[in-house]
C-alpha cells in the first residue's frame, strides 16, 4: 500500500480517537471525503482488522413517520 492510502487510513482511524462513534457522512465532512469514499474504506479497514463495525441504522426517509 502506498503511504498516501496509508494517510487516508490513518486519518479515518484518527477520527474514532477524538470520537467513538461517527457516521460515514460525519467522518467525509471532517476529512473531506464523499460518503461513498469513507463507506468503502470503513468496510476494507474492517476486513483488514483494523476497526470493528458495531452499529447500523435503517436510514430515515423523507415523508415517512416514526414506527
Amino acid at each position: 500500500m502506498t503511504d498516501w492510502w496509508q494517510e487516508i487510513d490513518d486519518a479515518i482511524v484518527s477520527c474514532f480517537l477524538d470520537e467513538s462513534s461517527m457516521t460515514p457522512v460525519e467522518i467525509g465532512r471532517k476529512l473531506g471525503m464523499s460518503t461513498e469514499a469513507v463507506t468503502s474504506l470503513l468496510a476494507r479497514l474492517a476486513q483488514e482488522g483494523r476497526i470493528t463495525i458495531v452499529g447500523v441504522a435503517l436510514a430515515r426517509r423523507a415523508g415517512s413517520e416514526d414506527r
